[in-house]
């Protein structure tokens, strides 16, 4: 689902979005459907969420005595941990400082970047000033690049853009661009697209040759087969969508429309739609689309507020005669563009099933109060089914038959309690009351959530639903504060807020043995799974005599 813009640069919207990713929920808010964050904040795409600053150790809140327990990467002052997706290297930046000027996030830093293998060796320097801003550090696909912009101006939001193959230590990185705002590569891992000074540029990984494609670009995305490039423009340029050929760079592009809002490509990359500054409704905007390679556009709905494809590319949902504070009215037609069916009303989010089979949606939305009545349509024609009130978010199962979702009661008192609808039963079950944080186990084999939270929500039982339900939920850990699951479902790896420090120490849990092995003490959140087949944690130590980033065993 696609709302309104706000910006893919780095830019104050992205530089807002800076936070710790593990934080946990105060006592009664609502925390949304995250495997492994109890906090309702968006993980950012393409790389982990940015580490706090480290904070400076002080007398009575330093590291405690056990910590330092795993195999040291690096020794230093580390912030900003990242992995790559195949999880064989962490990248982290030493001795970040705030940028001297005033306006920036307190949590923004500039660093130098390094990257060592997650197993063990020499870290390897790869550039200077390098920003932990979203959008300032990427990995290709094949996690065989890095991508990062050193010398980072806050002001112009810009750097040198260095690529280093990460499989070669001895390979000087090579600077691609002086003045670059925004970088993309490709979902093969073969080509880079970024904006040099305004100017769009496209070429073969790791070092060119790229080809000036446009100028006044601000973001640009590939189609999901790397076969196509969609630009947008900068405001100055009127706003304007295009696609451009990857095979053909050098061609003009193909302009779609000015004044343009969100858009979003379809799974196969056949389709983009997009929205344009609406003329009968001020300050909304109209659904459009267009075959790609480009074709003449067409328009699909008049105040179109949130609008996106089906998994399997064969759906296209969205809202229509929507009004600047109200949410428009919930369609789903064929992506090809015909007429839509109306299956909600004021619906303002909304996610197909896995399966594309279904939709499920928050009816009748309360801009105001953040929720709505939880709803779920089969397609193709399937009447609508609501199953809950009050609803703020909920989150498919991988399997496609379950739907869970957060519920605010308000008697005998206020809770927000975690509910479960299996797909074509009569209601919807009650789970669990007071929950913090929910998500489903990959392969559906549980549905586990935080609850019974203390300490502002800093320490939760943690704990599983089997599925289909049998029996009540089983405790797997108790006192947690985040929690992360691995690839196989199989393990936990738990995080624990310590009382004597702003610190945290880590414990990996087995869902089959049920057996809980302490990894190490005083770490800073977030922490990794990593290397082969998650077999390792990775995380940041962050104050005191062993301060550096460390890795540990999360086999028995």
């Amino acid at each position: 689902m696609m709302r309104p813009r706000l910006g893919r640069l780095l830019g104050a919207g992205l530089m807002a979005s800076l936070m710790v990713a593990g934080t946990g929920c105060k006592k009664g808010e609502d925390s949304g459907a995250k495997s492994g964050a109890p906090a309702a904040a968006p993980a950012s795409e393409g790389a982990a969420a940015p580490s706090r600053a480290p904070a400076p150790s002080s007398a009575g809140r330093g590291t405690p005595a056990g910590a330092g327990q795993g195999l040291l990467l690096a020794a230093g002052r580390a912030a900003d941990l990242r992995l790559t997706s195949d999880g064989r290297y962490a990248t982290y930046l030493l001795n970040g400082q705030k940028p001297r000027l005033d306006g920036v996030p307190p949590q923004m830093l500039l660093g130098e970047l390094h990257v060592v293998p997650v197993e063990g060796g020499e870290p390897r320097k790869l550039g200077d000033s390098v920003t932990n801003v979203p959008g300032g550090l990427l990995f290709s696909a094949d996690s065989k690049h890095a991508l990062y912009l050193t010398g980072y101006n806050a002001a112009s939001q810009s750097g040198a853009l260095n690529v280093a193959v990460l499989d070669d230590p001895k390979a000087e990185p090579a600077v691609l661009g002086t003045a670059v705002s925004y970088m993309l590569p490709s979902p093969d891992g073969t080509k880079l697209a970024f904006v040099d000074g305004g100017k769009l540029k496209l070429g073969p990984l790791p070092s060119g040759p790229f080809v000036d494609v446009a100028a006044e670009v601000s973001t640009a995305q590939f189609t999901s087969d790397s076969k196509t490039l969609l630009l947008k423009r900068r405001l100055s340029a009127a706003g304007g969508l295009a696609a451009v050929s990857v095979d053909k760079p050098e061609e003009a592009p193909r302009k779609l429309a000015d004044q343009v809002g969100d858009y979003a490509v379809s799974p196969d990359g056949q389709r983009v739609a997009f929205q344009v500054r609406s003329e009968s409704v001020r300050g909304l905007y109209d659904l459009y689309l267009a075959e790609l390679p480009a074709q003449k556009p067409k328009r699909l709905a008049v105040a179109a507020q949130a609008f996106g494809f089906s998994p399997d590319g064969k759906w296209l949902a969205r809202s229509e005669n929507g009004k600047p504070d109200v949410p428009g009215d919930l369609y789903v037609g064929p992506a090809s563009g015909g007429p839509g069916r109306k299956v909600g009303e004021r619906v303002e989010i909304f996610s197909f099933s896995p399966d594309s089979q279904a939709v499920g949606f928050l009816d009748k939305y309360d801009v105001t109060a953040r929720a709505g009545l939880m709803a779920v349509a089969s397609l193709p024609d399937g009447a609508p089914k609501r199953v809950g009130d009050r609803v703020p978010n909920f989150v498919w199962g991988s399997d496609a038959r379950y739907v869970a979702f957060l519920s605010r009661f308000l008697k005998p008192e206020y809770s927000v309690d975690l509910m479960l609808y299996p797909l074509g039963a009569e209601k919807a079950e009650k789970v669990h009351r007071g929950v913090f944080g929910y998500g489903f186990v990959p392969g559906n084999g549980q549905v586990v959530f935080r609850a019974n939270c203390i300490r502002n929500g800093r320490a939760c039982d943690f704990k599983a639903l089997e599925l289909p339900q049998k029996e009540d939920p089983k405790t797997w850990l108790q006192g947690i504060f985040s929690y992360k699951l691995s690839a196989d479902g199989q393990r936990v790896l738990a995080t624990s807020a310590r009382m004597d420090s702003d610190t945290y120490d880590i414990a990996v849990y087995d869902a089959k043995t049920q057996a809980r092995k302490p990894l190490d003490q005083g770490v800073q959140v977030p922490v990794y799974f990593g290397g082969k087949d998650d077999s390792r944690a990775v995380y940041i130590i962050a104050q005191g005599p062993k301060a550096g980033v460390y890795s540990v065993s999360t086999l028995p």
